[in-house]
């Protein structure tokens, strides 16, 4: 979650630095948080930065106001199911192995997260222009009838047991509305869950209980993504 967390962070801040009058130290210090620190590594040159050694997150933030001044979007990818991203396919690649990518919406740019201890190291990918982020309402109304129904057959085979984990709080700025924050705390709760879930089946369930229960869990965690990807697009650029 640490990684995931971050760029949901860096994809708010981002879009409150084109949309605010706030200033890029005041942003990076907004992304870092609690962590000790957040540097950015550029090695193909996409924003100018050094192309040799890690720089810091705001000279990368003051970077992106020229270069991709435009709305920033979260992407949650998995094996197979890249979500928002189109490419190319290192940047898919390293997104799925972190879980996690902050692209920009006209594509060109994007920031890959990697945790290196309590601190994080961001990459710079070249993008492909991504597809729309998901409309809130109905991202909000997928995941909630794909809870109804992972509780109602993991209840039926007996599966839903476990104990479950922290659900995350406060991911997104107060500038966001209160519901896209709301909608963000629980999206990211229900996709730790479902996925704590994936990792944790019992010796003692069939195989075809633990078939089942896997499939509906992943349902679960793939509407949980796009609810969390939904929630935090800025809504002032929200076409649909």
């Amino acid at each position: 979650m640490h990684a995931l967390a971050a760029a949901i962070r860096l994809t708010a801040q981002l879009n409150l630095l084109r949309t605010t009058a706030t200033s890029v130290e005041v942003t990076a210090r907004a992304v870092t948080g609690d962590d000790p620190a957040h540097h950015v590594v550029d090695p193909a040159g996409i924003l100018g930065l050094d192309a040799l050694n890690a720089v810091e997150l705001d000279t990368a933030l003051a970077a992106t106001r020229l270069f991709a001044p435009g709305p920033w979007l979260l992407a949650v990818p998995r094996a197979g199911a890249p979500g928002l991203l189109r490419g190319p396919a290192a940047l898919n690649s390293a997104a799925i192995e972190a879980g996690a990518a902050v692209v920009a919406e006209q594509g060109r740019c994007a920031f890959v997260p990697q945790s290196v201890g309590n601190a994080v190291q961001w990459r710079i990918h070249d993008a492909a222009p991504p597809a729309p982020a998901p409309g809130p309402y109905e991202a909000e109304r997928a995941l909630s009838e794909a809870v109804l129904a992972a509780a109602r057959v993991l209840d039926e085979i007996g599966g839903a047991g476990g104990e479950r984990p922290a659900s995350p709080a406060g991911l997104l700025p107060a500038a966001y509305p209160a519901r896209s924050r709301r909608a963000a705390d629980r999206a990211a709760g229900l996709l730790v869950a479902a996925e704590a879930g994936l990792d944790g089946a019992s010796a003692a369930w069939s195989s075809h209980a633990v078939e089942v229960r896997s499939r509906e869990l992943r349902a679960l965690r793939d509407a949980a993504a796009e609810a969390l990807c939904a929630a935090v697009a800025w809504p002032g650029d929200r076409t649909g």
